[in-house]
């Protein structure tokens, strides 16, 4: 999940002003948009160990990115993408293949590490670095994440962040910090440019906190919890993490997005079927949009002029998988990583009407997804 500066964030809402209101074009699909030309959402496919490149505006599939073409394993299962603002590289966290890699726009690999099982993926394009956490899968991931100069593609340090299973991560472009947190306690990792950590425990039950997400003026951290079905909103105005609010959703929130104009947190209820936006004003629930596209849905993004609303979804099971005790760890949701499915979706949202405007077919188990090329 990757933050913009706030000087981009502040591009952003002046984009959303100056786009003129459109409605839905005939065909049930979304117009066309100036702050989205030459964006574009990249769904990371893992269980195919392929990346779909849609054009944000259009839909349009412009490429299916094998990652066997490019030297990966069947297995490599990509989970995690972020992408350059300016559009000119993508990033991958591929678990089976226990590497971070880079490719640029014309989908060509341009620099790849080494990492044992990476996770979730925080880009910081203002201080030239990379962050990869751990994936959930892995029961016994070591309790550190990897620092990237994204520049070259060097592994900096594998940093000790003294979590257990350590998931959920954002980086602050403008005061540099990056925040960690694990799914096996309520501590919260901060870690300043100079790679001192602090933690902070939240109290309550445990949280098994899935994904952060930063405000567009890096004030609040939105956290989703996988045990608690809580979307949790913390004050990090002086990098201490501080509960402000926390709405209930339903389970299971996966990968969140804030809208640029901060007004709102959008996220995916993978066990529910269902899209949920909570309200950054008064932390409740805003909106929950159920359509026979979210089978499963995993990844959200949110377009600059915070009118449209991605949503990548794993696609139906065709076989079921026993649970394992492993699995239960995770509420279950593991055993269906490696179910027999039909292919995922990508789903457009406009965020005025919460309708779901277009439905594009993507890879089967469609997971966290980037969007690039936004200014």
């Amino acid at each position: 999940m990757s933050t913009h500066s706030r000087g981009a964030a502040l591009a952003a809402l002046l984009l959303s002003a100056a786009c003129a209101s459109g409605g839905q074009q005939p065909g049930g699909t979304a117009p066309a948009h100036a702050a989205l030309t030459g964006a574009r959402v990249y769904v990371p496919n893992q269980s195919d160990a392929t990346v779909s490149v849609v054009d944000a505006a259009t839909g349009r599939l412009i490429a299916t990115v094998d990652l066997k073409a490019a030297g990966f394993t069947a297995d490599s299962k990509p989970h995690s993408i972020v992408a350059e603002p300016d559009g000119s590289a993508w990033y991958v966290s591929l678990i089976g293949g226990n590497a971070v890699a880079r490719f640029d726009r014309d989908n060509h690999l341009t620099g790849q590490i080494a990492m044992e099982t990476p996770g979730m993926l925080s880009l910081d394009h203002v201080h030239d670095r990379l962050y990869a956490s751990r994936s959930m899968g892995a029961v016994n991931a070591p309790s550190s994440i990897g620092v990237i100069r994204r520049s070259d593609m060097k592994l900096l340090d594998e940093l000790d962040v003294i979590l257990p299973r350590p998931h959920a991560i954002a980086a602050d472009t403008v005061t540099g910090r990056v925040y960690v947190a694990g799914l096996g306690d309520n501590r919260i990792a901060t870690i300043t440019p100079d790679e001192h950590v602090t933690l902070t425990t939240l109290e309550g039950p445990l949280n098994a906190y899935v994904t952060f997400a930063l405000s567009p003026d890096g004030r609040t951290l939105a956290a989703s919890t996988q045990l608690t079905a809580r979307l949790l909103g913390l004050d990090v105005t002086t990098g201490t993490p501080k509960l402000l609010g926390s709405a209930s959703v339903l389970p299971f929130g996966y990968q969140i997005a804030y809208s640029p104009d901060g007004r709102g947190v959008w996220l995916g209820d993978q066990r529910s079927g269902a899209v949920t936006e909570v309200s950054t004003a008064t932390w409740t629930v805003a909106a929950v949009i159920r359509d026979s596209a979210f089978s499963e849905p995993h990844g959200v993004v949110v377009s600059p002029d915070s009118r449209t609303v991605y949503v990548s979804s794993h696609g139906p099971e065709t076989a079921a998988v026993p649970v394992t005790a492993a699995d239960t760890m995770h509420g279950g949701m593991h055993a269906g990583m490696n179910a027999p499915r039909a292919g995922g979706t990508l789903a457009f949202i406009d965020a005025r009407t919460d309708k779901v405007t277009r439905v594009i077919p993507v890879g089967r188990y469609a997971a966290g997804m980037g969007l690039g090329g936004v200014r």
